[in-house]
């Protein structure tokens, strides 16, 4: 398990050994100098990351287990000490995206994040880390930043852009205002100030951005308390490998969150209340809560986990259409306003009805396969063949998918053809990965498949559907991803 009092790295530049990381972070500080003329005094790095297995249980308080991957967030920093200079100016290296200037507004405001519903704002992602640690750290007089940004996670895929670049922005402020925080820290602050931006973030983008390890998928649980057990994957040969496959069908969290993303948060709480006064007499907060009480015990096992899916139908079964407002008041023994309170009003909510048994069922169902992946990668693997593992973790992500397809509504047309035509190329499993309603695909592919595999799906998928793709930008549509390492600040930019 890493430790919670770990730190983030903080490396020279030119001691990494990441060669295309290392051209773009010179890159970046040329532009930089040439933009604000002045050399940054220092980098920030957060990755983004892709789910293996676990989709939409982090906010329901179970277990997930992504992977960091290349794609990255840099912020080039330059700080000013000046007392009174609190000002901020944020760049970034694409010019579609317009320079943001504020000041710092005083530490029970720090800075204004207007949220409209329909519009994402590049800047209130960075603002979002400025102000969650600013908040932290009741900061009266923080520095002046200049600020370049330079990312490559794909916007709207599901590979985390919006949380690498909060986590990123996070770091930058922290360390800009010489304040160390733990990896932990960092973590639960951005998880919690993601929320600004008018997302109910769950937190496993947030813990794969800052705790990933190279090598290492991320076993990260919620309750009792935050943890990220790095996970060696299964030694197979040939080698496991996953390749990401982008729909190119844009998912942006923010713009569809109240019909989307929020509203599947709302749903899971509504069910955890429900179950709990229905088992236990008792208010529980979330879907891990009604699992403990179960239980006896925070430890989740997959035992207790089918049991409760079992109980999920007995109790919903009958209604898979969803409930009204109406008739989730005489449910839950609450007028329509008190759920309102309670449930909907922090964060944007459209719905007619509210669909507690598929996604009751599908939290479940899904932590518990998270649970099997986990055993096959970490013991199973030894009383195994290799076929066998590669057969059994590929089932577990095929029923992720049709889970997330059928009882989660988060797919769409599109990453149902690619997940077909994924294991149509030789896939042992592929599913969505990320929110969904778009974004990419994860599948486990044997190594000595790739080249074959890539072909299959550019061919069956992007040639059809896309065929005016460059070369350049099927490489960035289809790729393999192996785990890569989270967060870090780099300095000694200028040493040669």
């Amino acid at each position: 398990m890493a430790e919670s009092n770990e730190f983030v790295p903080m490396l020279s530049l030119n001691s990494i050994d990441q060669p295309a990381l290392l051209k773009r972070c010179k890159t970046l500080i040329e532009n930089f100098i040439s933009l604000y003329n002045n050399p940054p005094d220092f980098i920030a790095r957060a990755p983004g990351r892709v789910n293996l297995i676990g989709e939409h249980i982090d906010y329901a308080g179970f277990g997930v287990l992504p992977m960091a991957i290349s794609n990255d967030v840099i912020i080039a920093v330059n700080f000013s000490n000046k007392k009174g200079y609190t000002n901020v100016r944020l760049s970034n290296i694409d010019d579609k995206y317009k320079q943001k200037c504020w000041d710092f507004e005083g530490k029970d405001k720090i800075v204004e994040i207007i949220v409209e519903e329909g519009v994402s704002e590049w800047s209130n992602y960075f603002k979002c880390g400025y102000k969650g640690i600013l908040q932290h750290l009741g900061i009266d007089n923080p520095v002046g930043m200049d600020c370049l940004v330079d990312g490559i996670v794909p916007i709207g895929a599901g590979l985390s852009s919006s949380s690498s670049f909060v986590c990123c922005a996070a770091l930058a402020t922290s360390h800009a205002n010489n304040v160390k925080l733990t990896k932990k820290q960092i973590t639960e602050i951005s998880i919690e100030c993601e929320r600004f931006s008018g997302m109910n973030s769950g937190g496993m983008d947030q813990t794969a951005s800052i705790f990933s390890q190279p090598g290492h998928a991320l076993y990260v649980e919620f309750l009792p308390t935050l943890s990220a057990t790095p996970t060696k994957l299964p030694t197979t040969n040939p080698p496991i490998t996953f390749v990401v496959a982008n729909s190119l069908v844009k998912a942006d969290k923010v713009i569809t969150a109240p019909i989307h993303y929020n509203l599947r948060v709302v749903e899971t709480k509504l069910a955890a209340y429900h179950l709990g006064q229905l088992l236990f007499g008792k208010d529980c907060e979330n879907l891990k809560h009604v699992c403990d009480l179960y239980s006896n015990s925070t430890k989740v096992t997959i035992d207790n986990l089918e049991k409760l899916s079992d109980y999920v139908d007995q109790v919903y079964k009958k209604n898979q259409e969803g409930y009204t407002l109406e008739e989730l008041s005489i449910m839950l023994k609450l007028s329509s306003t008190e759920i309102y309170d309670k449930f909907i009003s922090k964060f944007p909510v459209r719905a007619e009805r509210f669909h507690l048994y598929k996604r009751s069922k599908h939290v479940f169902e899904e932590s518990c396969r998270v649970l099997k992946f986990y055993e096959v990668s970490t013991s199973g693997s030894s009383s195994m063949n290799d076929v066998k593992v590669f057969e059994s973790l590929g089932n577990l992500m095929n029923q992720s998918h049709q889970s997330c397809k059928e009882l989660f509504d988060c797919s769409c047309d599109e990453l149902n053809d690619l997940v077909k035509i994924c294991l149509g190329g030789g896939a042992f499993g592929s599913r969505l990965t990320g929110a969904g309603w778009g974004g990419c695909t994860v599948s486990l592919v044997s190594e000595d498949n790739i080249e074959k595999f890539i072909q299959h799906v550019v061919t069956n998928y992007y040639n059809p559907k896309f065929p005016n793709l460059s070369k350049s930008e099927l490489n960035d549509a289809i790729f393999v991803t192996k785990p890569s390492n989270g967060a870090m600040i780099l300095k000694d930019l200028l040493d040669n």
